[in-house]
C-alpha cells in the first residue's frame, strides 16, 4: 500500500514540474519575443495631410502586454517547478528516514 502511495504523490510531483516547466518555456517564449520587440524599436512619426497633427507609432501597448503576460507565468512556473521538486526531495527523505528507523528497530530486536 505505501509503495502505491508512494507512487501516486510522486506522479503529483511529477505534473508539478512538468507544468511549472511548460509555463516557463512559454514565459521563455514570451521574454523573447519582447526582447526581439524591445531591440528593434522602429518608432515612426506619422503626419496627416490635412492636418498638422502627428503621431507617435510605437509598440508600446504590445509590449506591455508581452510583460503582463509572462511575468506572472514566470513566477507561477517558478513556483510549480520548486514545489513539484520540493514534494520529491521531502518523499524520498521521509522514506529514508522511515528506512533507518525500520533498520535500528531490526538492530534492537537482534
Amino acid at each position: 500500500m505505501q509503495w502505491a502511495e508512494r507512487q501516486h504523490f510522486n506522479h503529483g510531483s511529477s505534473l508539478m514540474q512538468g507544468w511549472g516547466a511548460l509555463l516557463l518555456l512559454i514565459a521563455c517564449v514570451l521574454w523573447a519575443w519582447l526582447g526581439f520587440l524591445i531591440w528593434d524599436t522602429d518608432d515612426s512619426l506619422y503626419c496627416f495631410r490635412a492636418s498638422s497633427i502627428c503621431e507617435m507609432d510605437t509598440t508600446m501597448p504590445k509590449q506591455l502586454t508581452l510583460l503582463g503576460i509572462s511575468a506572472p507565468l514566470s513566477v507561477a512556473g517558478t513556483g510549480l517547478l520548486v514545489a513539484g521538486s520540493v514534494r520529491r526531495q521531502t518523499s524520498a527523505h521521509v522514506l529514508r528516514v522511515i528506512e533507518m528507523q525500520q533498520s535500528e528497530e531490526r538492530a534492537r530486536n537482534k
